[in-house]
């Protein structure tokens, strides 16, 4: 029985070890929620860019009102709290119509993956448990 305690003890915290294995940059990992950002900065497309150019950046596109993104959200604050290395821009597609467009976001909650800028991957799809968040993202960036 043991045995079998252990097993599952690896394999659930298996993706933070690999992630960490192939994560280039020790910084701690932040949240940036773009409606945050003062109103004089609100360039929408040049304020993203200030913060997505350079790294391993995700996009979080969510809405105040959706279910799914209020479930979400929580999970990243555990990923940012655990594994260093990434910027979480959470953009309120209300607020960001603009950028909204400009991503085809079609459905909510949309995660965009960009390395130094460049679109690599999207998640739109079913909702995500924290250990399938881990796997797509350390999936994501593995060869980055």
């Amino acid at each position: 029985m043991k045995k079998i305690n252990l097993l599952i003890v690896m394999l659930l915290i298996a993706p933070i070890f690999t992630f960490l294995l192939f994560s280039n940059n020790n910084n701690p990992s932040t949240i940036v929620y773009l409606h945050n950002q003062p109103k004089a900065t609100r360039s929408s497309q040049g304020l993203l860019n200030s913060f997505s150019s350079t790294g391993n950046v995700i996009l979080d596109f969510y809405a105040d009102w959706c279910g799914p993104c209020k479930r979400l959200s929580p999970l990243i604050d555990t990923f940012v709290a655990t594994v260093p290395g990434f910027t979480f821009i959470k953009i309120n597609r209300d607020h960001f119509l603009d950028l909204a467009r400009d991503f085809n976001i079609t459905s909510i909650p949309t995660l965009i993956f960009l390395h130094n800028g460049k679109e690599i991957s999207r998640y739109d799809g079913k909702p995500l448990t924290q250990q399938s968040l881990e796997q797509l993202i350390t999936t994501t960036f593995k060869n980055y």
